[in-house]
């Protein structure tokens, strides 16, 4: 799929080991989402845009993860 330019794929987990979401930056530079597929299909979406946030700002560039994590749920 494509979202303002950016190739982006995403995988719906079965077993995500407690973590509702992450984004890996591909060599290719598309990104993959991935979503643990057992979350509510509103709690999916949340967890979705949440990703996105990330990728539309080029939070693979940063170093600080509390800092991008922190900026990511307050908006």
């Amino acid at each position: 799929m494509y979202h303002r330019g950016i190739l982006y794929n995403v995988i719906l987990l079965n077993d995500a080991c407690g973590v509702p979401g992450s984004v890996w930056h591909n060599p290719d530079d598309s990104y993959t989402i991935f979503i643990d597929a057992r979350l509510s299909e509103e709690k999916q979406r949340k967890v979705f845009l949440h990703e996105m946030k990330h990728i539309c700002r080029n939070d693979f560039e940063k170093e600080d993860v509390q800092e991008i994590e922190h900026e990511a749920h307050n908006d």
